[in-house]
């Protein structure tokens, strides 16, 4: 995978332009009409080890992928994985669940998985949890409104070829303080959002995902999200969404 930093001259943050903004507006739209998306996501913060290649559909609001749990090696643990809004499955010893399975392979094997094979549960605090749910988050119907987004903090980190195309690095937006107060006063104006936000989007000049970065737990290495191309040939499959493989039920 090639990746070479492009910054201008050691320049810092600073805060996006009214075009970074717009792109940075339509990039949850495009995530969503441009889907379904293979993904590549991959945690190695020195405790946790996991790599999950899959497929994610943002209209449905479903994804499925096979799991590496672990260093390569006898030890690793493999399996399938399935997940929505409000949580995950797993299905353990199924076939297609190789690190370098193809999206078409991991399809069928997950819609081949009985609904008895599948562990549902809710989404925890583990890593794996945050980046499945934050991930399934990305979507949008709508563009979001630009000039929002600009006053809510968004930060422009510098410019990194990922891929062979070239991608901004935004960070951001933060989200709003809650505005509060008692009954009969009025609220004391709140600070706009300062610092950079946890999550990082890599979007081209047309507005498209290439990666999402998330840093959380005050690890050294964020959890990646790649976004690898868009799916034509194959669906996310119902199977794992039968009667007693929900997730979070």
């Amino acid at each position: 995978m090639a990746l070479a930093n492009s910054g201008a001259g050691g320049e810092g943050p600073r805060p996006v332009t009214q075009s970074e903004a717009e792109r940075l507006a339509m990039m949850r739209f495009n995530v969503y009409e441009g889907g379904p998306h293979r993904v590549t996501l991959t945690i190695d913060n020195g405790t946790d080890s996991y790599v999950v290649r899959g497929l994610v559909d943002y209209r449905t609001h479903r994804a499925v992928g096979s799991y590496a749990a672990g260093k390569a090696g006898p030890g690793q643990q493999k399996g399938l994985i399935a997940w929505d809004l409000s949580g995950l499955a797993v299905a353990t010893g199924a076939k297609g669940t190789s690190p370098s399975s193809g999206v078409a392979k991991i399809v069928r094997a997950t819609a081949e998985v009985p609904d008895a094979r599948w562990s549902p549960r809710a989404y925890a605090g583990y890593p794996l949890d945050t980046a499945l749910r934050v991930m399934m988050a990305l979507g949008a119907d709508r563009p979001d409104n630009a000039q929002l987004l600009a006053q809510s903090g968004p930060l422009r980190l510098g410019e990194s070829t990922l891929r062979g195309t070239s991608y901004t690095r935004i960070s951001g937006p933060r989200p709003k303080p809650q505005v509060g107060g008692e009954a009969g006063k009025t609220a004391s104006p709140q600070p706009r959002p300062t610092g950079t936000s946890p999550l990082t989007y890599w979007v081209d000049g047309q507005g498209e995902l290439g990666r999402l970065e998330i840093r959380s737990g005050g690890t050294e290495r964020p959890v990646t999200v790649d976004f690898t191309g868009h799916e034509t040939r194959v669906k996310v499959p119902k199977e794992p969404w039968g009667e007693s493989a929900p997730r979070g039920r």
